[in-house]
């Protein structure tokens, strides 16, 4: 059951997100102290808002929506958790600039959270954002789920687990986020945004763990626990850690997104090897096998044009590879794309905020005293300038396939390697 008061003028028109639109029920309005049912045209419901504002009233099929449409940006069930964004079941108009509040009621053992921040009044299960924000909001889940909280120097991380079919206790699960929460933390100086919402649950039956990241209106990670997992093979996880450095990245557009992946595809190994998770073996044989499905084919047009699964998270790591040898190579080792991350997330930026592409290109390049990011944006990017990938990794004295990795000390890059995967110093 919802209620909701639009402040005057809102839009007469009330729509929810398309896929969800069908699980919308009784709307109705007030109006002379009595309840007028609203009139639905192709999906959206007629109120009479703008002239002073309306208080209105409807159901949401909740469960029913999150079993027929099963997507995790819309609605998802974990057995009788339900994972939807607010935009999934709160009826809006046409919304100017300005803020939304919501309160949540449930009856025990059911709970909610939200990515969204808290309501600033310290209101229990209340929260707020901008209205703008609504459209693309962040994860919300409700049901009798498990929670739990990390700590992380100032940065909270809230943990809520979905038992449903889920192979890991709860206690495995928080050490599987703490353990992705520490790396990052070890590899930035700390963990930098203030809160973040985790939610993990059990996956499709047959399928890997995968993960979603949402941060309009809050920071929020949906992990979907693959077949098989247990709390030894959490080590060798990598996907919250994946998620996570987008938590820590601001956002940028759909069409930029193979830089957003490319950052989170490149370093997550990164942080992972530093912190003692994987041997350097392991991270260089994952690219030499990763990384050619992310070379320009016939008729690519640059990372920027060209959105193919490959280029969009293989050649956005391919990028990042190549900006980070050239920074190490140009500054003698002084700087590195690890300047990068740390200048970003010393700004205060994080998924929450969108960038456009060209910021994060400066801020790069400002840290690092180069134009390196610039130059292969130009010719990786807006062109489909391609890598000699065994000649780099000639100089890099990478050998070998992802099962049979050595290395090649004498090779002339060989210490831009071994400073790629080795201890860095903190800046922050």
């Amino acid at each position: 059951m919802v209620e909701a008061d639009l402040a005057p003028g809102s839009s007469d028109s009330l729509r929810v997100d398309e896929d969800a639109t069908r699980f919308v029920r009784d709307v109705t309005y007030a109006s002379k102290g009595r309840w007028v049912g609203a009139q639905e045209r192709a999906g959206v419901w007629m109120v009479p808002c703008h002239a002073a504002g309306c208080r209105i009233r409807y159901r949401f099929a909740l469960r029913e929506a999150a079993q027929t449409i099963d997507d995790a940006q819309t609605a998802i069930a974990s057995g009788d958790v339900v994972v939807a964004p607010p935009s999934t079941w709160l009826l809006r108009p046409g919304i100017a600039p300005g803020r939304l509040r919501f309160h949540v009621s449930l009856t025990p053992p059911s709970r909610f959270a939200a990515g969204m921040h808290p309501a600033p009044d310290g209101s229990r299960d209340a929260f707020e954002a901008s209205t703008a924000d609504l459209d693309d909001a962040s994860f919300a889940v409700v049901g009798p789920f498990l929670e739990d909280e990390i700590r992380s120097a100032a940065a909270r991380v809230e943990v809520v687990v979905s038992p449903y079919h889920l192979s890991l206790s709860e206690t495995d699960v928080v050490a599987w986020v703490q353990t992705a929460v520490d790396a990052i933390a070890a590899y930035l100086g700390r963990f930098p945004v203030d809160r973040t919402l985790v939610v993990v649950q059990a996956g499709r039956p047959g399928s890997p763990t995968r993960g979603e990241t949402l941060g309009a209106g809050g920071p929020a990670v949906l992990i979907r626990a693959g077949d098989g997992v247990t709390a030894a093979t959490t080590r060798d996880d990598w996907v919250v850690t994946h998620e996570l450095l987008h938590v820590v990245m601001p956002s940028l557009s759909r069409e930029h997104a193979w830089l957003s992946e490319g950052v989170a595809t490149y370093v997550e190994p990164i942080v992972r090897v530093r912190a003692g998770l994987i041997a350097p073996e392991k991270f260089w044989g994952a690219l030499v096998e990763g990384l050619p499905q992310g070379l320009p084919q016939k008729g690519d047009e640059g990372l920027e044009h060209t959105h193919t699964w490959g280029r969009t998270y293989w050649g956005g790591a391919l990028f990042c590879l190549v900006a980070d040898v050239a920074i190490r190579e140009r500054t003698s080792g002084a700087r590195s794309l690890d300047d990068l991350i740390r200048a970003t997330a010393a700004t205060g930026a994080d998924v929450e905020v969108r960038w456009d592409i060209d910021r994060l290109v400066d801020v790069g390049d400002r840290a690092t005293g180069t134009t390196v990011l610039r130059d292969l944006y130009r010719s990786m990017a807006l062109a489909a300038g391609t890598v000699d990938l065994p000649g780099l990794w000639s100089r890099l004295g990478v050998r070998g396939s992802r099962e049979a990795v050595t290395f090649d000390d004498a090779a002339p890059l060989a210490w831009v390697r071994r400073g790629i995967t080795g201890p860095k110093r903190m800046i922050f």
